[in-house]
């Protein structure tokens, strides 16, 4: 119940935190839109209005140069009285070499234009009359008023499309009148595309920006409010004023379709803002589901390890329990009621102490406490515990990287008591091994010796007495003395039979009694300064015997002296094996020893020219009892102790023994022994 009600509230929280993620994501997106939006349309404006004023002083400097042109014309027309046609053609010219905005220049005297330059593009202006024009004439009144030149508002030109025009008039000296006389108006005519043309911003372009220009008059009002005046759209264009001739003028401007509702990066922005939110939600996701598949392995976790057979418990950093099971407790039955989560190891090990007998006629109490807390606190291999009853636990204790300890206990009495049934078989084979190998060397040793009589019969005093019998003066049986002499060349091959099968038996007597001194440690080598050389010739030379039974070449060659410090019976018996090893397991070629020595070590080697061992085989002829071919040692013969001896015996030194073989090919043995100076072995006895 407590698990379905946590489930539905943890449902019920992700759903809020999901709504209280995209809200949030939602609106930071929102603001995020909203202020790039801002500074783009600050952006967008400031750019447009540096354009406007851009565009104002370039109308400025027109009508400036328009002014300048007319002066020049009026210049012109006060010297020689009547219109210089060339001159003027020329001027008007230059005006639109720097000035290409200039559609015309009309000298309209008595208001009623007479020429228009240049004149082949503005025919159709020639006899037009001012009055008949009622839009321009109210500024051409103004400027005979005023006697300065009016920039009259944007109007339709004759020549077609719309622009703006200069009207400068014109006042001639009248010498009759002694005065100034109107002559009439010089109007240049300004195109509104090329004037109203700033870098990157075309405002003449009805389908990019809704542009106005006006007078204002004096009162700061605009002087013409048309239908389409920019104080009605809804987005607040950009104005600025500015004096043309000692007229204001305002221009006014914004995007024709209006200024942008979001920015170019808008749709990044929300795009950024979704996959955000996605992202964060499928983190959401994932981390719900982890934290649901956490509460399931914990679950999992708990049921497992109360459901395994072994007892197990884990303790805080604090030494305080976090988790047990019941195994532990039934373990435990002495303090199964104080083995609860937030009890100290303490505690539990000084009441298990305080309850149990099994202490009784050991060690203190205090003493086994403190062994037992060292031994949590510093966990390393595992050990057994008795509990009474001759019933053990196998504890293994371990710190996790957190200082977390985790205990774990086996039942292992079965195993400890097969242990000691099978220690205790061990002991009395090893022993019965000993004992038999002790009964069974002294009568073959007296074997050997009497066979070893017989083995010489031909050189004892009875058989030479005997033969003097035979043959003393000739008077003997030459049949009696061929008998005599035949019988013991018999004794004598009988007793060289039973010399080496008793001395075989000898050698694995040997082998059953250094194997068991080697199983039960007791083996203990005489370390004394040897000549190891020597060693190696002595029992190249004593097997040679036997190596030429088999026909069989034995060879030993090395590079010079040797001396280390070693057991010298025991080296001896190393080679011994070695060599015998391959004389055994060679049919014909050569055996051959070698000696290599340097600073640090001394590598005897054993070749031979053999069957050769199998490179699956080869780490199995250093075990006991262990050959590779069982029809080889049928015919053979062996206990196969020898090189598993050898091995122990090169270990004891310090060395070791290595094989490489080749199947079909031979064998070598190697034996590494260290170099050790007399005074090294003293220091490490």
């Amino acid at each position: 119940m407590l698990n379905k009600f946590t489930g539905y509230l943890a449902s019920k929280v992700f759903v809020v935190l999901t709504i209280v993620l995209l809200a949030s994501i939602g609106g930071i997106a929102y603001s995020i839109v909203k202020l790039d939006r801002d500074n783009h349309l600050a952006a967008l404006r400031l750019e447009v209005e540096q354009a406007l004023h851009s565009v104002a002083d370039q109308i400025q400097l027109r009508f400036f140069e328009a002014v300048l042109v007319a002066k020049n014309i009026e210049n012109t027309l006060a010297v020689a009285g009547e219109i210089n046609e060339r001159q003027i053609a020329r001027t008007v010219s230059d005006l639109q070499r720097h000035n290409p905005d200039v559609i015309a220049v009309a000298l309209a005297p008595n208001l009623s234009i007479t020429h228009s330059f240049p004149q082949t593009d503005n025919r159709e202006t020639i006899g037009v009359k001012y009055w008949q024009l009622p839009a321009q004439m109210a500024s051409v009144a103004q400027a005979y008023r005023t006697r300065a030149p009016v920039v009259d508002d944007r109007v339709n030109l004759v020549q077609g499309g719309t622009g703006y025009i200069m009207h400068y008039p014109v006042f001639l000296p009248n010498a009759e009148l002694n005065t100034d006389q109107f002559w009439g108006v010089i109007s240049v005519v300004m195109d509104q595309e090329g004037l109203l043309q700033a870098p990157q911003h075309d405002f003449s372009d009805p389908e990019q920006y809704s542009f106005e220009l006006h007078p204002l008059k004096a009162s700061g009002l605009v002087e013409a409010l048309p239908d389409h005046r920019l104080s009605t759209l809804k987005d607040k264009p950009v104005v600025t004023t500015f004096n043309v001739l000692g007229t204001t003028w305002e221009a006014a401007v914004r995007p024709a379709a209006g200024w942008p509702a979001y920015s170019p990066q808008s749709r990044n922005l929300v795009g950024f803002a979704l996959i955000s939110a996605i992202f964060l939600l499928g983190v959401l996701l994932a981390f719900r589901r982890l934290a649901l598949n956490q509460t399931n392995a914990h679950a999992l976790l708990a049921e497992a390890i109360d459901a395994i057979d072994e007892g197990f418990i884990a303790f805080d950093d604090k030494e305080r329990v976090m988790v047990v099971n019941q195994k532990y407790r039934d373990y435990h039955p002495q303090i199964a009621d104080l083995i609860v989560p937030g009890a100290t190891m303490g505690e539990l090990v000084v009441n298990w102490a305080n309850r149990t007998e099994s202490l009784s006629g050991s060690k203190s109490k205090q003493a086994w406490v403190r062994e037992r807390l060292q031994r949590f606190r510093n966990p390393g291999q595992a050990f057994l515990q008795d509990i009474g009853n001759d019933n053990w636990l196998k504890v293994t204790e371990a710190k996790t990287p957190h200082g977390y300890t985790v205990g774990i206990w086996t039942d292992v009495t079965a195993e400890k008591r097969a242990q000691e049934a099978a220690e205790a078989a061990d002991r009395e084979k090893t022993e019965f091994l000993n004992n038999v190998s002790h009964e069974l060397r002294t009568p073959l040793t007296v074997i050997f010796g009497r066979a070893s009589f017989m083995r010489h019969s031909d050189k004892m005093p009875q058989a030479q007495r005997l033969m003097s019998a035979l043959t003393a003066d000739g008077s003997g049986c030459p049949k009696s003395a061929a008998a005599a002499i035949e019988y013991q060349k018999f004794i004598t091959d009988q007793g060289a039979g039973i010399a080496e099968s008793s001395q075989h038996m000898i050698r694995l007597v040997e082998d059953l009694l250094d194997w068991t001194k080697v199983s039960r440690g007791q083996l203990e080598l005489d370390m004394a300064p040897t000549q190891l050389d020597e060693i190696a010739r002595t029992v190249t030379q004593e097997l040679q015997p036997a190596a030429e039974a088999k026909g069989l070449t034995l060879t030993y060659a090395g590079d010079g002296p040797a001396a280390t410090v070693a057991d010298k019976v025991r080296v001896k018996q190393i080679l011994y094996n070695l060599i015998t090893n391959a004389i055994k397991f060679t049919s014909e070629g050569k055996i051959h020893l070698s000696m290599l020595h340097s600073a640090d070590e001394i590598v005897f080697s054993v070749t031979d020219t053999g069957n050769g061992i199998a490179e699956e085989d080869a780490s199995r002829v250093f075990q006991r009892f262990q050959q590779v071919d069982g029809s080889m040692t049928r015919q053979n013969g062996g206990l196969g102790l020898g090189l598993a001896i050898s091995e122990q015996l090169a270990e004891l030194h310090g060395g070791s023994l290595s094989l490489e073989s080749k199947l079909g090919v031979g064998s070598t043995f190697s034996l590494t022994l260290p170099c050790t100076g007399a005074t090294d072995i003293q220091k490490t006895a």
